[in-house]
């Protein structure tokens, strides 16, 4: 496990600019609009592959702009990092001086799958491409030539858990020293028809469409495109600051989940020991829609909480499942919204994993307030990442 806490006064890792994509579109701007408007971006996977396939009806969320991830040298991946980076780095109001030695870390479950194992739309095959662009460090080298980033990239390959691991990454460079800003990005075009195949054999998508990940009717996942970028420089002035970054693995299993929640269980309890309870609670779970995700998410919160559950916000039922894009995705919607003073409501059908319904409105905040993150990978590797919202 890694943590790193915020001791006032000395510079910490601060979120200083966003980027978003998803069914709702480009931008923080468009993913608030959707939200506040209760717009589902889930449709037919037919409407976007046509039909004849098993999967056809199976519900998604894809960019609605095909064209922006268009590109005659990028794979369509890297196409969309480049464009969070974009989104993140002008909100931050970097400029050459400050990218030049930042700090670059993507994570992808996917990389360019799409466009390279299936063709993409409109887009021109170039032979001499075809090695790049299959390449999982392309992600992050078509972002360091075009931004003209010369520090460190990594690309992470983790899982569900990639986007989040990234932004944990990118924080524990910055405390040991190595840079003092950094890039994170996570995302994920997974509406591949080789990939989509392969998850729906596994039995992991959802058939009913019922995108509520802890209600009685859930069977699966509603895979879906999106990812985000954070940029992240040191600070000590008031603002949201990455905490505490956490990690531990199962070793259990390669696509299930211990039911007890023991590692889950694990994290949360170290990130808390940081919260001496004055200080609001939100946690964000990773909340995936499988009946495994479940199970061990709900033993993990009754062996921390009991049944005095904290407040619990879920994105999910919003974006649908970005894959490797999941985790930053939903950090970022959350923090687009904290940025305009509330926490982001939960859809109205989504259920606790009490059996309650959960929080349907935006809630106003007032003050300071923790934040934690989740997420969780196939083959057990999981994360928790704290957040201190310091207004």
């Amino acid at each position: 496990m890694i943590a790193g806490g915020k001791s006032h006064g000395r510079p910490e890792p601060r979120v200083c600019g966003l980027g978003l994509a998803s069914g709702f579109g480009m931008g923080a701007a468009a993913h608030l609009t959707g939200v506040r408007e209760g717009r589902s971006v889930l449709k037919p996977l037919r409407e976007l592959w046509g039909a004849g396939y098993p999967w056809g009806d199976v519900l998604s969320g894809w960019i609605p702009d095909r064209k922006l991830l268009c590109s005659r040298r990028n794979g369509p991946a890297s196409q969309l990092a480049l464009l969070l980076a974009r989104q993140a780095v002008e909100e931050a109001g970097w400029g050459e001086e400050e990218l030049k030695d930042a700090a670059l870390i993507v994570g992808s479950s996917r990389g360019n799958a799409s466009g390279w194992l299936s063709p993409w739309p409109g887009r021109r095959s170039m032979k001499i491409l075809a090695v790049p662009n299959s390449l999982h460090s392309e992600l992050a080298s078509c972002v360091s030539i075009e931004l003209g980033i010369r520090g460190p990239y990594h690309v992470l390959a983790s899982g569900c858990a990639a986007g989040l691991d990234a932004v944990g990454m990118a924080a524990m460079l910055m405390r040991q020293g190595i840079v003092r800003r950094a890039l994170a990005i996570g995302l994920d075009l997974p509406l591949c028809r080789e990939l989509l195949g392969t998850y729906w054999a596994s039995g992991m998508l959802s058939r009913n469409g019922m995108n509520d990940p802890y209600g009685p009717h859930a069977d699966g996942m509603c895979i879906s495109e999106g990812g985000a970028a954070m940029a992240l420089e040191l600070s000590s002035g008031p603002g949201i600051y990455v905490k505490d970054y956490l990690v531990n693995s199962d070793a259990y299993s390669p696509l299930g989940m211990p039911e007890d929640g023991k590692s889950i269980a694990a994290l949360l309890d170290a990130a808390l020991r940081n919260w001496d309870g004055r200080v609001p609670l939100t946690v964000c779970p990773h909340a995936s829609g499988t009946a495994g995700n479940a199970a061990s998410e709900r033993a993990a919160l009754k062996r921390v909480f009991g049944t005095g559950l904290p407040d619990l916000r879920m994105m999910k039922p919003w974006t649908g499942h970005a894959i490797g894009g999941s985790g930053i995705l939903e950090l970022a919607l959350m923090l687009a919204f904290i940025r305009e003073g509330a926490l982001p409501p939960n859809p109205f059908w989504v259920s606790s994993p009490a059996g309650a319904a959960c929080v349907a409105e935006e809630l106003p905040l007032d003050g300071r307030r923790m934040l934690v993150k989740s997420a969780a990978s196939m083959g057990g590797h999981n994360v928790v990442l704290s957040l201190d919202v310091d207004g």
